[in-house]
């Protein structure tokens, strides 16, 4: 069986995972394990802060969400972003979809990921407002 529009089915499975995230996130968040990383470590990883900044997110708190983690919120625009290219793309031409992401693209998100850590834990003032508070 062909999914005849599987963009648009993923765009709707999201809405729906995004409600249902938004109507329950008082009981899953307080579950959430603290990060394995920072506990050993002491530093912060690209992610802590992550699942605050998600809450945020789903409240529509913008500010909030931008202070434990902006990586998480930029990501977060982008993947809407491209998942709303994807659907218009699949609605307007038949052969439409997703479109061609080069390989450069993925060398240059994980390189991001990686100076975004490694930038958080500098202990300078421009670099501390990136440390969850």
């Amino acid at each position: 069986m062909k999914i005849r529009r599987p963009w648009t089915l993923l765009a709707v499975a999201g809405a729906l995972g995004f409600l249902i995230l938004k109507f329950t996130v008082r009981t899953w968040s307080a579950a959430m394990p603290p990060c394995s990383f920072r506990s050993m470590t002491g530093l912060y990883c690209p992610g802590c802060g992550g699942t605050r900044s998600a809450k945020g997110l789903l409240r529509g708190n913008l500010g909030q969400a931008l202070e434990m983690n902006p990586l998480v919120v930029v990501l977060f625009l982008a993947g809407c972003s491209l998942l709303g290219l994807a659907v218009w793309r699949e609605w307007r031409r038949p052969q439409g979809g997703m479109p061609l992401i080069p390989g450069w693209f993925a060398w240059t998100l994980a390189s991001l990921v990686v100076v975004f850590g490694l930038v958080r834990n500098l202990p300078w003032w421009p670099f501390t407002l990136l440390v969850p508070h």
